[in-house]
């Protein structure tokens, strides 16, 4: 799978394709498609040969989450952008049930056009907090990734956000909430506000990209032999960024 900074390498007027997405250059090179903002930022990419195949290194390393509970029917995708999360998961073989939102409604419509999500595929358009606040549904797996180019929501500090979120799990269900923290004390208030409703918490630090990656629970996160025999039996038992997040997992006490 072709790298973050390869994918910005290549993001050049010669592979530049026509779009409406404003803020954002579209570009397609080397059998893949993806959408970069002016600072830099992937907002979205896809695999043309492959569509539902993740292809940034900390979307699959957040797939660690569908370990953590013991089964995942319903997922509840949180700033889906190009559709990325929900491609892959209605590849499961048995998909599970999907829910997306997604604040831009020109975002969710490069996906459809330039991104493979299919029509079928029903997003609320609209702020993802706001959301959480009004569903009544319950979800064994929720994937948040609420940036708006490279600024995540100053939510992700408050407290009130993650008991929000507590109360849309299933009995079991986790959270997988990527953030790029810019200081050690953001990142530390982000933790702090999820501890307040969660058990469970782990990062992981993604190198490369300076993404920290937060999994959630109500309960402790199951240790690392339980998770490792998980993912042997998974649909990720081949998946290297798979197994890296799940080596690199620090759990985290209150």
């Amino acid at each position: 799978m072709i790298s973050f900074s390869d994918l910005l390498s290549l993001s050049t007027a010669d592979f530049e394709l026509p779009s409406d997405v404003s803020g954002c250059r579209l570009f397609e090179a080397q059998g893949y498609r993806w959408l970069c903002s002016s600072s830099g930022a992937i907002q979205s990419a896809l695999c043309i040969s492959d569509p539902s195949a993740l292809v940034l290194a900390n979307h699959r390393a957040m797939m660690l989450a569908a370990l953590l509970p013991q089964r995942v029917s319903s997922v509840l995708d949180l700033g889906s952008g190009g559709g990325g999360f929900l491609r892959h998961l209605r590849a499961w073989k048995p998909a599970p049930r999907l829910s997306g939102v997604e604040m831009s409604g020109e975002m969710l419509n490069a996906a459809r056009e330039y991104f493979s999500l299919p029509e079928q595929q029903l997003i609320y358009v609209g702020d993802a907090i706001d959301f959480i606040g009004r569903d009544r549904a319950h979800y064994d797996l929720v994937l948040c990734d609420l940036f708006c180019d490279r600024a995540a929501p100053e939510a992700l500090q408050d407290e009130l956000f993650f008991a929000t979120l507590a109360r849309r799990l299933n009995e079991g269900g986790a959270i997988a909430l990527n953030t790029l923290p810019d200081s050690a004390g953001a990142l530390v208030d982000i933790v702090n506000a999820a501890q307040q409703h969660f058990a469970g918490v782990g990062i992981v630090q993604m190198s490369e990209l300076g993404n920290v990656l937060l999994f959630l629970q109500a309960d402790a996160l199951a240790d690392s032999e339980t998770l490792g025999a998980r993912l042997a039996q998974s649909v990720y038992k081949d998946d290297a960024d798979v197994a890296q997040a799940l080596a690199a997992l620090r759990r985290l006490e209150r």
